[in-house]
This record gives C-alpha cells, structure tokens and sequence, in this order.
C-alpha cells in the first residue's frame, strides 16, 4: 500500500518564490482532507455554537467542537475508503434526484435559488452540498451493512421485551361524544339553564332523539358534524367536559356546565387500550433492544478500520481558527 508523503501542500508560484497556501492535515491511505477543509467545518460548525453560548462556556464548546471536527473528519475517510473498496457508490442520477426531491420539499424552484440559499446559510455552494450529501450517504451505507445489519439480536429477547413492556405497545385510548352546545351570558342564564333541563328531559324520554335534538338546538360549530367529536384523546376536551363525559357508559347523557356554555353530551363511543400484535410492533423492538449497542460497535468498526489503513493526522485541535 503506498503511503502518502508526510507533507503535501498546494503551491502558488510568485516570481521566483512558492508559497504554501494549504496543507494536508489528515490522511487515510491514499485520501486526505487539507487543512483548509477543517478550518472551513469548523468555521460552519462553531458559528451556531456563537449564537447559543457566551464566555467560559462558550470556549469550552469551541475546545471540544475542534476535536470532534478532526475526529468527524477521520471516520469520514476512513468510511469512504471502505466504501471504494466494497464498491458502495451513489451514481448522479441517484444525487440528481435527492437534490429535485429536496428542492420540491422546500419550493424551491430552481438550482440557482437554491445556491443562493446555501451560500446564505451555510456558506457554500450547491456543488459543495451535493458532495458533503453524498459522503454523507456513502458513509450511511457502510455503517448500515456493516455495523448496525451485523447486530443481531435474539427473538426470544425480543419477544421477552414485548411481553415485559406490554403497556408500551397498545392502541391509544380514544373515545366519541356527540354534543348539543347552548350558549349563555348574564342575562340569559336561567333561561339557557331550564332550556338545558328540557332539552335532556326530551331525550331521556325518547319525544326527541340526539341528531334531531342537535339540528335544534346546538349552537356550537360542530352541529354540521352532526355534534360528533370523534376519536379524541384525553386532554383533547376541557378538564370539566372530559372528567364528565369519561364517567358515562356508551349511550347515556349528562349535562356539563362551562363559563359561557352548557353541554348536552352523549358517549358514543369508547376505545380502552388493547395490546398491539407482537409481528406489528417486532422491528420496533427490534430497533430499540440494538440502538444501545450501536455506538459501541461502531467504535469498535473504526478502529479496526484505523488498524487495517494507514492513517496519519497532521494537525492539533489548537490549531483549528
């Protein structure tokens, strides 16, 4: 494997002297990143940081970003070289299309705009951001196949998890009303009040069922749905109506009094939590019973990839301006 030179620098000619304009400062086979390229991340990177924090803690955010800019920087060509060498590529035509894909998220109608966009928030072109997004996949590819796909973990674990955290894994608790909404100010209150009473004595009887009663009688918006709520949560409704409305058994009807308003509410409809099927809910287990194990994993992938590749970084945190 060809090692590259301890130092290598970009090389301006003026008259009859040379200046060295950049420097590499990390090297991953036959990969580099310039030192140019760290102090621009880093540039992106720290200017958040600046709006965020002040002072002492401010510089300590500076200090630790500046390691992690290098750290980043490594496992970047330290991915992208086992990419290149299990021949994990993204083609054009797949760029082109995340690009247009992005781009009808955001209305944004051309790729001039869309420059313009970048080089006001992050300083860079669209050319730039095309590379940093397909790096960015490349080195999602080679995590997914050859970390995070490698971590198996046992069924019976997972269905031991379901079985543990049942109450996790249920449908919500919904329930329907359907309301008659009559509403009341100072001078109308008594008057609002018998009106109520009458209304929820005609239903108890059966003179008048519930719709027609709302087509009546409701005053509130939802008399063209009918005076149905449907599939609220809890919290959905105000503390009194809900508190009122969740000791009825489907079908029965009570008054509820609010400032303002009095509710002629029936339950129609009540959902109490049932446990998912385990098939339904298995990969999200699944998910969660690995996520824990990932960091370490891929800590473990990286260096073993640093122990396989020639690396050598040329550059101090300290450095980094």
């Amino acid at each position: 494997m060809r090692k590259l030179a301890y130092i290598l620098c970009f090389v301006l000619i003026f008259g009859a002297q040379a200046k060295i304009i950049d420097k590499i400062a990390i090297i991953v086979n036959n990969r580099a990143v310039t030192f140019h390229e760290l102090e621009k991340l880093y540039q992106v990177r720290s200017s958040e940081l600046y709006r965020q924090f002040a002072g002492k803690e401010l510089a300590k955010k500076l200090e630790e970003l500046k390691k992690q800019v290098i750290k980043d920087k490594l496992d970047e060509l330290l991915l992208l070289e086992k990419a290149s060498q299990e021949g994990i590529t993204i083609t054009d035509k797949m760029m082109d299309e995340f690009i247009k894909g992005l781009m009808k998220q955001n209305n944004i109608e051309t790729e001039e705009q869309f420059n313009n966009i970048l080089m006001q928030q992050m300083g860079m072109t669209l050319k730039e951001f095309k590379e940093v997004q397909k790096t960015q996949y490349i080195a999602r590819t080679v995590i997914q196949q050859f970390v995070i796909n490698k971590i198996v973990i046992d069924e019976a674990e997972i269905r031991a998890y379901y079985d543990e955290h049942i109450k996790d894994y249920q449908t919500p608790f919904t329930f329907s009303i359907q309301e008659i909404v009559l509403y009341y100010d100072n001078t109308t209150k008594q008057f609002v009040e018998r009106r109520a009473k009458s209304i929820l004595e005609e239903l108890k009887s059966g003179k008048i069922d519930f719709s027609t009663a709302v087509s009546l009688y409701s005053e509130a918006s939802s008399k063209e749905l009918n005076g149905e709520l449907k599939n609220l949560k809890k919290g959905d409704l105000n503390k009194k109506l809900e508190e009122a409305v969740l000791k009825l058994k489907v079908g029965e009807v009570t008054i509820v009094e609010l400032p303002d308003s009095i509710h002629i509410v029936k339950l129609i409809e009540r959902n109490d939590p049932k446990p998912l099927p385990f098939e339904q809910v298995r990969a999200k287990i699944e998910d969660k019973l690995r996520q824990p194990l990932i960091q370490d994993r891929i800590k473990k992938f990286m260096d073993e990839l640093k122990s396989i590749y020639y690396v050598r970084v040329d550059v101090k945190p300290e450095e980094l301006k």
